[in-house]
């Protein structure tokens, strides 16, 4: 049977997927996130040379996101952070995190999760 996920309020409880995604959204459902409503959205990424986060930065060919590049020292890496003005859909969330981990790989990146403000719901 296939899982069912929509975007709901806390009179009927969200239901995603069990995985990191889905615990994510259910944890920002769960803290009164209205999740309908599109926010700035943050994909994460990591690679452990600079030339590999500029690679990527110039991989990642969209007009609606903003790249920046930054060195963690706390990890000795180099962060890229594609954001993103999007409603976090799990399917968009999905898809888009996977693109983007797609052309992290093809230069020696991962991906290191997403993250975005909270956005209360008006109940």
């Amino acid at each position: 049977m296939p899982i069912i996920y929509q975007t709901t309020h806390m009179d009927n409880p969200a239901q995603f997927p069990d995985d990191a995604n889905g615990d994510a959204l259910r944890r920002m459902c769960a803290a009164g996130d209205d999740l309908t409503r599109p926010r700035m959205i943050d994909f994460c990424f990591i690679f452990p040379k600079r030339q590999q986060a500029l690679a990527f930065a110039d991989l990642v060919d969209d007009q609606d996101s903003v790249v920046s590049i930054s060195y963690y020292a706390g990890r000795d890496i180099w962060q890229t952070v594609v954001k993103r003005h999007m409603v976090p859909d799990y399917k968009d969330v999905v898809a888009m995190e996977a693109t983007l981990a797609i052309k992290a790989e093809s230069v020696g990146g991962e991906a290191d999760g997403w993250g975005c403000m909270q956005v209360r719901r008006k109940d």
